[in-house]
């Protein structure tokens, strides 16, 4: 009832400043002004979060840091203005346009500063590719009542006031001599501050993502600039695959039905979701989140794993892709074969099962096994994404009719935020108190990690049951097991949630990641592997870049393509 009381008591004050607003006469501007006033609300109201950290860089205790801080908001108000120009020359363009970027602002200035995520191309990629049940976990009463009165109700003013009559000529001449008084304050803050402020830029690089609305418009121009470029030649690295020597006494072909004697290879690959490698129980954390992978034998978690990016959209291509981090790019690995194209090339099946967003172009045109929301109804709660046991139920029900060679992949939604507490069954509450808010300011730092670490404990069942299930079924078939996570998150140090902050500034919780391997007796003996070699490299510093020449080295596959000193299993290899 007080919630409703709340609710009623916002809209009301939100139609008293609307009909105030409606009655209020504005004075007549220009665009030039217009833009002006947008430009100088954007900075002051929708970029707090900017001028919070500013003032954590570069404290003012001196009239030179005073001078610093003031040189630096006019030099984000023409930037800012400069960015808008473009799109506020049209008399008739210019209010749509304006309307719709302060609501877009506004709602980036929520997640800005509530999470501290930084707006690039790859967020705004990670948005695009965001589905209706996600976005529904992050619409939050405070989002609402933000965008409303900092976005929607400043649009509204902006669409209802009145422009000054003036020619064309007038319009390009007054926009000429703002432009060059801009210019001229430019060089005049350049010549003062510039030593100060490239330090700053340099020292704080994620500035540059917070600065609103310029961080959505530079992003999505670079992103449209993307999709409108030519695709590259595509580059068939496949054709050129081979099987190893381990493979000389197998005929890898699509009539295995009719070799009776042939034992299936299989190869299970998972890929994990938002798991961080400091709160895996394997990787020698406080808590024992793993207890279940921790009592199989021959387990072997790899410790120092990093990342290819801080999301989905880049870190699953990336970690199917032969092209290293800093070779990698969306366009590029488009344009070539990937892990499952050479996998397929060399005679195995691919089957792809997603209980997240999409596969992200990872599995080209396979199709892929979703989850059924219908499929549990204890599984799959209304308006929230079916938990990732819905998901396994159909590869445990798969992994028992599996008489080929074979390559499946798990794309798990795992712990994927803000809503937590959604993500694993009542019965795995283990870790209390928890937030049940996918608004983080309404709980606590424990109240979040809690949360997150009884997700970490639910994955940890479903992967020693699909390990235990595949080891029952060792004497029909060899079979090997890795798990991977695409990237880490934060959970509040240095004030930041969530994760995709730009790789170059990340922290290391969204970059570090927990990888885990386990093969059968069956597998390692088929391909001449040394299971005590493989424990003894877990400490190795490796990163995505390896699982593409990984996999090829534990199948015993080869192509030019294939770099040896990132296959952590090739010097595993008896003769």
């Amino acid at each position: 009832m007080q919630e409703v009381m709340q609710r009623e008591d916002n809209q009301s004050v939100v139609f008293r400043i609307l009909n105030v607003a409606k009655k209020t006469r504005l004075p007549a501007v220009g665009l030039s002004t217009l833009t002006a006033f947008v430009v100088v609300w954007c900075l002051l109201v929708l970029n707090q979060s900017l001028w919070r950290h500013l003032l954590e860089w570069r404290p003012v205790e001196s009239f030179e840091d005073l001078a610093f801080v003031l040189s630096f908001g006019v030099l984000a108000f023409i930037v800012t203005y400069l960015f808008l120009t473009p799109l506020t020359l049209s008399r008739r363009a210019t209010k749509p346009i304006v309307a719709v970027l302060l609501v877009i602002s506004s709602a980036a200035a929520y997640f800005v500063s509530r999470y501290g995520i930084l707006i690039d191309k790859t967020m705004i990629r990670n948005v695009f590719a965001t589905n209706t049940t996600e976005s529904l976990e992050l619409l939050t009463v405070g989002l609402v009542l933000q965008v409303t009165f900092f976005g929607v109700i400043p649009a509204l003013v902006v669409v209802r006031w009145p422009l000054k009559v003036q020619s064309v000529r007038e319009r390009v001449a007054h926009r000429a001599a703002v432009i060059a008084a801009l210019f001229m304050a430019l060089g005049g803050i350049a010549a003062i501050f510039y030593q100060p402020h490239a330090s700053l830029l340099r020292n704080h690089r994620e500035a540059r993502h917070m600065l609103s609305p310029i961080n959505i418009l530079s992003s999505v121009g670079s992103l449209a600039t993307e999709a409108i470029r030519q695709p590259l030649p595509y580059e068939a690295i496949a054709a050129g695959v081979k099987l190893g020597p381990h493979w000389s006494n197998l005929v890898l072909s699509k009539n295995h039905e009719e070799q009776p004697e042939h034992r299936p290879t299989l190869l299970v690959l998972v890929v994990g979701e938002t798991a961080r490698a400091k709160n895996f129980g394997l990787n020698h954390y406080l808590r024992q989140t793993t207890p279940q992978l921790q009592s199989i034998p021959n387990v072997v978690a790899f410790d120092r794993v990093t990342a290819c990016g801080t999301s989905t959209a880049i870190s699953v291509p990336c970690l199917f892709s032969d092209l290293s981090r800093e070779e990698f790019s969306v366009r590029r690995a488009r344009a070539r074969d990937n892990l499952l194209d050479v996998m397929e090339r060399a005679g195995f099946d691919i089957v792809w099962f997603d209980n997240n967003t999409s596969c992200n172009g990872a599995c080209g045109d396979r199709v892929e096994i979703r989850v059924d929301s219908t499929a549990s109804s204890d599984l799959c709660p209304p308006a929230t994404p079916c938990m990732d046991g819905a998901l396994f139920e159909k590869v445990w029900k798969k992994l028992e009719h599996i008489n080929r060679d074979t390559v499946l992949v798990i794309h798990m939604l795992g712990s994927h935020g803000p809503g937590y507490h959604l993500r694993y069954p009542k019965e795995y509450e283990r870790f209390t108190p928890v937030c049940r808010e996918t608004d983080f300011s309404l709980c606590t730092i424990e109240e979040i990690v809690n949360a997150y670490d009884n997700t970490i404990l639910y994955s940890d069942t479903l992967l020693a049951e699909t390990i235990g299930r595949l080891s029952n079924q060792s004497q029909r078939m060899d079979s090997a097991f890795i798990y991977v996570s695409d990237h880490g998150e934060s959970l509040g140090e240095k004030g930041l949630f969530l994760h995709a902050i730009p790789y170059a500034v990340a922290p290391k919780e969204q970059l570090e990641v927990p990888m885990v391997f386990w093969m059968s007796s069956g597998f390692g003996k088929h391909m001449g592997l040394s299971s005590d070699c493989i424990r003894e490299a877990r400490h190795r510093p490796v990163s995505h870049d390896f699982l593409f020449h990984s996999v090829l080295g534990l199948m015993d596959i080869t192509l030019p393509a294939k770099r040896t000193e990132l296959d952590l299993f090739s010097p595993c290899v008896r003769g």
